[in-house]
């Protein structure tokens, strides 16, 4: 304590008695050594901080010494109730407050309605003091234990409506998914709903699992078919077993999930394969039929091995074009950020300003320059202009 030192400083126990009533005149008051006691204390809280953030990220651990509080955005009508709850919860436990969005497919096919609610919802948490954050992916609930271990969050806050289930054979919810990828989270189920409404149903964006013709789709499959059978010929005629012409085939599949631009080809390859490996290398050759009572199981689990390799395959690829996506976004925010601070005058900064809206959005800007209280001339800047000038 401050005042412990300065009675050892009197008793002579820190310096001589001249030096220490130099000392306790002029700088070794109690005052001056309250606020280095605080400022150390400060830098060892910091430091013991920082020294177990380390060890929690590289264990992957989820204790947390502090509390941080995380709501999920959406466009529920509801979700402004949630927001004020998890802004009050973070009041109260004196922690962070984060407000995390998942933009996923249906977000391109959400009604005008839905976005203008988003937003206002977006709006209210930031409002109440929320960082707002946004991360991308079709896994919600994965998106959401990921950002939530990464971040340090202690406290996950949810509606009721994402809680419960339509029946016993319905799949699981949100909060259960969610449940299963952080065990180690507290989630706070908040009631989102009255007895007058019923619960809010976001639209979904229809995926397309429809035939779609594409013809270099088609002669793409076609082609790998035929390659896959020439090499299952060959490894017949060197000798080898079925179980390495099966993985030939199962190698086809994978490879036209990777190279056509619809799922439904890799399902139609993945029955054909079967197929065709039963027309060409089982007894009796050059017809469907199979005097092996083994076969018919050898031919599911082939189908069921292609199938699976496939939709691993399509998946990847999903998830890297939403990576593209989220990287190019940061581009264009860093490139925004360097041509502003190279801006000389106004202009610079509508012409910049207007062309990385352009790139990033993708739609025509209209520009309005303010002249004293009243809007100026529209200044049009055409999607189309900027592509051409790109070539």
């Amino acid at each position: 304590m401050p005042q412990e030192l300065i009675e050892r400083l009197q008793a002579g126990k820190v310096y001589s008695p001249t030096q220490a009533e130099r000392a306790t005149e002029n700088f070794f008051t109690v005052e001056n050594l309250t606020v280095l006691r605080e400022i150390a204390l400060r830098r060892c809280a910091d430091r013991v901080n920082l020294l177990t953030e380390t060890v929690r990220t590289k264990s992957h651990s989820d204790y947390h010494t502090d509390e941080h509080i995380l709501v999920c955005l959406s466009s529920s009508p509801s979700n402004a109730k949630i927001i004020r709850t998890a802004a009050r919860m973070a009041n109260a436990f004196k922690g962070a407050f984060t407000a995390l969005f998942v933009e996923t497919p249906d977000y391109q096919v959400m009604s005008e309605e839905d976005v203008k609610r988003l937003r206002s919802n977006m709006r209210l948490a930031e409002q109440l003091g929320a960082k707002i954050e946004t991360v991308y992916g079709e896994d919600v609930s994965y998106q959401i234990a990921e950002f939530a271990r990464l971040s340090g969050v202690s406290k996950i806050v949810i509606g009721r409506s994402s809680a419960t289930r339509k029946s016993i054979f319905s799949k699981p919810t949100l909060t259960e998914k969610l449940i299963a990828n952080a065990p180690n989270l507290d989630v706070h189920i908040i009631p989102d709903t009255d007895g007058k409404n019923t619960a809010y149903r976001a639209k979904k964006a229809r995926k397309r699992n429809g035939i779609v013709f594409s013809v270099s789709d088609l002669l793409k499959s076609i082609a790998i078919l035929i390659l896959a059978s020439c090499i299952g010929m060959l490894f017949r005629q060197l000798g080898f077993a079925e179980a390495n012409i099966i993985t030939v085939y199962v190698l086809g599949v994978l490879v036209t999930s990777v190279v056509t631009r619809h799922r439904v080809y890799s399902l139609i390859s993945s029955i054909v394969s079967v197929l065709v490996f039963n027309f060409f290398f089982t007894d009796p050759q050059f017809t469907l039929r199979a005097y092996n009572q083994g076969y018919p199981v050898t031919f599911l689990i082939m189908f069921l091995a292609a199938l699976l390799t496939s939709s691993l395959a399509v998946k990847l690829k999903e998830h890297a074009k939403q990576s593209a996506k989220a990287a190019y976004r940061t581009k264009v925010l860093f490139d925004t950020n360097q041509l502003l601070q190279q801006a000389k005058d106004k202009n610079e900064i509508v012409s910049a300003t207007a062309n990385q809206l352009i790139k990033l959005l993708g739609k025509d800007i209209v520009f309005y320059l303010t002249e004293g209280e009243t809007l100026g001339e529209p200044i049009f800047l055409q999607f189309r202009e900027i592509k051409q000038t790109k070539k």
